[in-house]
């Protein structure tokens, strides 16, 4: 049995390469959203759960898991590295997909970032609003160190998203509740917002559309800050689906 950490798009690829080969596979993901993107999957098992040391070493035994097939998300470091740590205490092998890289352009208008904490303390110096493009997870953070009301958060629109993102302050006048990807007119739109001053993002390559938000920034003239993926050194990574799948097949 393989056990997949999903919480990327390319989760429902990979889990549906797998299951055309008629692989069994337990797939876990943190919300209930993530169980609706795996939907439909045939030969696979879903589970809603965030994993500790404990659960994590629990489902490896009681469904006798002899891959982990890392799909999180670049910048989820704590379940990669519990899975790593994991894997190894159990003596079985830890695979991890992993998006590639941006190529980020040089230039006075793309700022990076070490971390979220440093995102935000180059942002708090900017006048006006600070555009996010970082997802809900940090939004305390960002709330702290630059305040609600200078925030303007584009977030999955689920209700807990919402309900999370208003409790720290953000209302419907500095809350966009969208589901991506975005195109490049797209973000020129709302990076363009007159009272924005600075944007926000990960490098979440090309699924998480990047580029587009970096070259959008540019043609509006305003600079974007953008924080660094984790330093993780993961072993045996694939860049490539099809590779990992045929892999997979061959064992």
């Amino acid at each position: 049995m393989i056990l997949a950490l999903c919480g990327t798009s390319e989760g429902r690829q990979l889990l549906a390469g797998l299951s055309n080969k008629l692989i069994p596979v337990v797939a876990t993901v943190t919300t209930p959203y993530g169980v609706k993107c795996l939907e439909g999957i045939t030969n696979i098992e879903v589970l809603e759960t965030k994993l500790d040391e404990g659960a994590l070493h629990e489902l490896i035994d009681t469904k006798k898991i002899k891959y982990i097939l890392d799909v999180s998300h670049p910048y989820a470091e704590n379940i990669s590295k519990l899975a790593m740590k994991v894997s190894e205490e159990k003596g079985i092998q830890y695979l991890r997909y992993e998006r590639q890289n941006t190529e980020i352009p040089q230039g006075d208008h793309v700022i990076i970032a070490e971390d979220y904490h440093h995102a935000a303390q180059l942002a708090k110096n900017y006048p006006n609003k600070v555009f996010l493009t970082t997802g809900s997870n940090h939004i305390p953070l960002f709330v702290k160190e630059i305040g609600a009301e200078r925030l303007i958060a584009r977030v999955l629109p689920t209700s807990s998203v919402i309900k999370r993102c208003e409790d720290y302050g953000l209302t419907p006048h500095n809350l966009i509740g969208m589901k991506g990807p975005f195109t490049g007119e797209m973000n020129q739109v709302m990076f363009g917002i007159e009272d924005v001053s600075v944007i926000i993002t990960k490098d979440s390559g090309e699924a998480g559309g990047t580029e587009e938000k970096i070259s959008a920034a540019q043609i509006v003239g305003k600079p974007i800050i953008i924080i660094k993926r984790p330093q993780i050194t993961y072993g045996n990574v694939y860049h490539d689906l099809n590779f990992l799948i045929s892999d997979l097949v061959k064992e």
